[in-house]
């Protein structure tokens, strides 16, 4: 598929040779503030303000497939958005793709846990 043929919801944010490995990285689609994680080689993308008090989750730790957010050291899954001490809260994951090395990640259904 050629980048040209990516329509909306689906905004380029990133290409895929930057996300190193154990990195988390702000991206910006649409205005919208996404942590991409990119870990055991699989790219996660979740909402970059954490659940209890919109926190930057990319200024926490990130230990295995967990990020603490650095405010009040919430612990929330990468792959699910749970939060670990009470699943039921979630922050939100943005389906992502990747076209000719280049990340996508769609706004519209993006948010939704």
């Amino acid at each position: 598929m050629n980048p040209v043929d990516i329509q909306p919801p689906w905004v380029f944010v990133i290409e895929e040779k930057i996300v190193r490995e154990d990195g988390m990285y702000f991206v910006f689609p649409k205005g919208l503030s996404v942590l991409l994680i990119k870990k055991a080689g699989q790219i996660y993308a979740l909402s970059n303000k954490c659940a209890h008090m919109g926190c930057g989750m990319g200024a926490g730790v990130l230990k295995g497939y967990t990020v603490q957010c650095p405010c009040h050291d919430w612990k929330y899954d990468i792959r699910t958005g749970e939060f670990l001490d009470a699943r039921e809260i979630k922050i939100p994951m943005y389906p992502w793709k990747l076209v000719d090395g280049r990340i996508y990640i769609n706004v519209e259904k993006g948010g939704r846990s």
